[in-house]
């Protein structure tokens, strides 16, 4: 299968060469590889421009800034540029990979791996890795749902792609695009096997405001995709019993605020879409490749 990535990337200077390395080191190679510069300002686009000089799959683009930035919207429009430029390049591919700047692949056969999958299950529609993050040494897995494929690393069937009618520019892309799919009859799965190291997760990032932003933009990312109002009760209790009271409190007020005074951003059909997706969920209904 020909596979296609797309990085976005903008002020990832100190990550942007080990995730660029991780790919190189790779058993299998992408047919091409799109990094787009979201308007950089530090030396990242310098250190693509170099490896873009020495290896033929690799391509810089810089896409002009227009204007004022939507949380979950700007990284679709980032990804939606990448793959027009690789209509322009006339690269074909079967799979594309969103992968982001800062990550460090462990394994060499990562892409191989993945690959593998599509070919053995043709339902397959989207896959990633499983990303960590390092605390007090420990390797953390950052989501533990083998439905839920995640948005730092993810591989879409172009067939998949399609059907859903590409990704959704808004917070959340990253889990309607999971329920969609499988509203469509695809798989969507995420592979344990395959670990990921994911040096700065946006809400550890002082830019994003924080751990507490990071909440807010996930209450946000629910009422988007339509949760009901007890999927934001169990998010609370889930942030309360790791000793996160404030943060809980937090979410939950976001939560009635949004549910109360916004509209969500799938239509009412995705919103029952998504509410059955749920009612499978909690009984275990979901396919899998194995």
């Amino acid at each position: 299968m020909k596979l296609l990535i797309i990085t976005p990337f903008k002020n990832e200077e100190d990550s942007i060469t080990q995730t660029i390395d991780s790919i190189n080191k790779q058993t299998t190679k992408p047919e091409g590889w799109i990094l787009v510069d979201d308007n950089s300002t530090d030396t990242s686009p310098g250190i693509v421009k170099h490896y873009s000089q020495r290896i033929d799959h690799f391509h810089y683009f810089l896409k002009e800034n227009e204007g004022a930035r939507a949380t979950g919207k700007n990284v679709i429009d980032v990804f939606n540029f990448g793959l027009s430029k690789a209509k322009e390049l006339g690269i074909e591919w079967d799979v594309v990979l969103k992968l982001d700047a800062d990550l460090v692949i462990e394994r060499v056969d990562y892409l191989e791996f993945i690959l593998n999958k599509f070919k053995q299950y043709p339902a397959l529609g989207i896959a990633s890795g499983t990303t960590y993050v390092l605390h007090d040494g420990k390797k953390v897995v950052e989501s533990k749902h083998k439905w839920h494929t995640q948005g730092p690393n993810k591989f879409y069937r172009k067939e998949c792609l399609e059907a859903i009618g590409g990704l959704k520019p808004f917070k959340g892309w990253d889990g309607i695009d999971n329920v969609l799919a499988r509203h469509h009859g695809f798989i969507t799965e995420k592979f344990f096997e395959q670990p990921i190291w994911h040096l700065y997760p946006t809400q550890t990032r002082s830019t994003e405001g924080g751990f507490n932003k990071g909440i807010i933009r996930e209450a946000i990312s629910y009422q988007n995709r339509s949760y009901p109002f007890y999927m934001f009760l169990l998010k609370a209790v889930k942030l309360a019993k790791a000793r996160k009271g404030i943060s809980a409190l937090i979410f939950l007020f976001y939560g009635v605020k949004l549910k109360v005074f916004t509209k969500p951003l799938v239509t009412k059909e995705e919103g029952k879409i998504v509410r059955e997706f749920l009612k499978q969920r909690f009984l275990n209904g979901f396919k899998y490749t194995s």
